[in-house]
């Protein structure tokens, strides 16, 4: 079978679209020395880190397991968006939050007020991770991409009539995204797979409001 080289979009790809879609030629390379190409990119990972922030079935885990260090504390790895305990493995035991400890991000109990937790070797998290471009679904590069763009020429051109065009990409994509994430997801009213929820836990009708 032939390998299709356009079958998945790099960065580059990326920022090339946010650049064309300004007015700019499309460059070689993200080395390059360019405010716009410098905008385009970090408008593009500002907008990557926006959305996973949402939280979606491909980067979301649920009772990911954390062993504490060895004076008992737990260190939260530099790729996680949100992180919480969770609530089937812990109980109401904790009541934590991320802070940092000398420069170190650490997850402190505020009910116990200590960073330090005993009589556990590890601890269960509910994670939302932040994934690299490279390695999200394609569907995602799509929207992030044209939500990018949007953002990228008001910043830089300010066109009305640009961005209404812009908008309408965002929303098309927008909707492919919601629709990848409802077949990928498995979501339901009914039950809850992994936990056997009633109905009204596992139906959360302010996160589809949220997503719109």
């Amino acid at each position: 079978m032939a390998v299709i080289s356009y079958g998945v979009s790099t960065e580059l790809d990326a920022v090339n679209s946010i650049l064309m879609s300004v007015g700019e030629s499309p460059v070689n390379t993200l080395q390059v020395q360019s405010p716009e190409v410098a905008i385009a990119q970090k408008t593009l990972r500002q907008v990557c880190r926006e959305i996973q922030t949402e939280g979606w079935s491909y980067n979301t885990e649920n009772e990911y397991p954390i062993d504490l260090d060895t004076n008992n504390q737990c260190i939260i790895p530099n790729n996680v968006l949100q992180i919480d305990l969770n609530i089937f493995q812990h109980g109401k035991d904790y009541d934590v939050v991320r802070r940092s400890d000398n420069g170190v991000m650490k997850i402190y109990d505020k009910k116990g007020h200590t960073f330090t937790f005993t009589n556990c070797s590890k601890l269960y998290f509910d994670i939302i991770w932040m994934i690299d471009f490279e390695d999200l679904p394609q569907i995602f590069k799509d929207y992030m991409t044209a939500r990018a763009a949007r953002i990228a020429s008001n910043r830089m051109v300010n066109n009305p009539q640009s961005s209404k065009l812009l908008e309408i990409d965002e929303a098309a994509t927008r909707a492919a995204v919601l629709e990848y994430e409802t077949k990928q997801g498995d979501y339901n009213i009914f039950s809850d797979y992994n936990y056997d929820h009633d109905a009204n836990s596992t139906y959360r009708p302010f996160k589809v409001l949220r997503r719109m």
